[in-house]
């Protein structure tokens, strides 16, 4: 494990750590569900208490003990997010879709040199489900690694708030099959300054804050040893699977979430938001159409997912949330009615007297009468000469076929338009017999 996490301290001091530990003031370590808890803007829960120091990989620490093992999720997500899949375009050495520096999203699946293209960094798509006293989180891949199996750190983080600051980050490194502590760690943004000034927009470095400062797990080390584990997913090589306590944020019924997928080289948890610790010149670019940017630079083997809502629906107006389809206006029946007269002399307008035809046949047509289309509907007048007849919104051609009576002169078909749910009335048809 040595070997695999080193690069997780990079820049991260442990004199840091240890006074970012003693400053937070973590609450004692609990199991118990608080089903139904709220969380607010500025509250995020403390329900984990923070390590005493940080775990050196070179410690001689006492056996680890677990009492609580997940098991398999539930079906189905409660929540799930689509990413953009680069695996059409890797072998062209760069990115076609999902990557905007601007707002912290990355689409980087490949090396420094962009030579190489991991389908293990890849995010096709994610789904959570909660199941006391666990929440599951399942990250599918594009592919596995050119060297086999899933070799990447895989993970997620959640904002408690949803003001756009990362609360917890948690994160996999090299799962195996089976259910492990091993590679998986915890850390949380206790002093509330991930993201910068403005969370998920790019702030010019040099980055203000510390990041994920907060050590809560390492590998089952920790004020829990079963707060968060991980494994490939037995039905499918290319899913990793991610368990971890819902009490880690206080069992809120209502937060945002997304997964990453990063090349452990890349996991600095002091870096995050890594759009505050870059600027687009010094992290480069998968996109070749930004050609002051391409190729990738500082920052590469990273994939991240917009966020999505869970236990509520979004508006489309919390940051860093994943595009909101608009709602879709409910389609309303509108109708089309009036009468077809008879009259001497007369200048095709309905006047009181005229003589009203029963039985008269009304056709609708689709389109204008311009160029009108197939016959959507048939209706006959009643007795007292009036028609209605229900129609979806759109433009037809309304006209009376065949001619009831003979005449001299008739109203022309008429193109009627029909909003939604709206009736249209007074689309009269009259027959005119002139005498002299």
């Amino acid at each position: 494990m040595a070997r695999k996490w080193n690069s997780l301290f990079a820049g991260v001091g442990i004199a840091a750590l240890i006074a970012a530990t003693l400053a937070c003031n973590l609450s004692p370590a609990t199991t118990a569900s608080t089903a139904g808890a709220t969380s607010t803007p500025g509250a995020i829960p403390n329900t984990v208490q923070a390590m005493d120091t940080p775990v050196s990989p070179t410690d001689t620490l006492a056996p680890i003990v677990h009492t609580l093992t997940p098991g398999d999720p539930p079906g189905g997500f409660e929540s799930a997010i689509r990413d953009a899949d680069t695996s059409s375009v890797g072998s062209q050495h760069r990115a076609n879709a999902g990557e905007n520096f601007s707002v912290n999203l990355f689409e980087r699946p490949f090396d420094q040199s962009m030579q190489t293209y991991f389908p293990d960094l890849d995010i096709k798509n994610t789904g959570l489900k909660r199941n006391a006293p666990w929440t599951y989180v399942t990250i599918t891949l594009a592919g596995q690694n050119p060297q086999g199996g899933l070799k990447q750190a895989y993970g997620l983080e959640l904002d408690i708030n949803r003001d756009g600051r990362g609360d917890f980050l948690i994160l996999a490194q090299s799962p195996s099959t089976g259910w492990s502590t091993d590679g998986v760690r915890v850390w949380q943004d206790a002093n509330r300054d991930v993201g910068g000034p403005t969370p998920i927009q790019a702030d010019p470095p040099p980055q203000t804050g510390d990041g994920y400062e907060t050590l809560l797990f390492d590998a089952g080390r920790g004020a829990d040893p079963d707060l968060a584990w991980a494994r490939l997913s037995p039905s499918d090589q290319n899913s990793v699977q991610i368990a971890f306590k819902s009490s880690l944020y206080g069992d809120a019924d209502k937060f945002l979430w997304g997964a990453w997928a990063i090349d452990p080289a890349m996991v600095h948890p002091d870096w995050f938001d890594y759009n505050d610790h870059f600027t687009q010149a010094d992290a480069g670019s998968p996109l070749k159409e930004l050609t002051q940017y391409y190729p990738l630079k500082a920052l590469y083997g990273v994939d991240d997912t917009c966020r999505w809502a869970v236990g509520f629906t979004p508006t489309g107006n919390e940051p860093g949330i994943c595009p909101v389809p608009p709602t879709p206006t409910p389609i309303v029946p509108g109708s089309i009615s009036g009468l077809v007269f008879e009259q001497i002399n007369g200048d095709l307008v309905y006047h009181p007297g005229n003589i009203l035809i029963p039985n008269a046949t009304v056709r609708v047509r689709s389109g204008g009468c311009g160029s009108p289309g197939g016959v959507v509907t048939t209706t006959t007048t009643n007795g007292s000469g009036k028609y209605s007849v229900s129609v979806q919104p759109g433009t037809y051609c309304v006209d009376v076929s065949p001619d009831p009576v003979g005449y001299s002169s008739k109203t022309p078909p008429t193109t009627v338009t029909v909003p939604n749910g709206t009736a249209i009335h007074n689309v009269n048809f009259g027959y005119s017999q002139y005498l002299g």
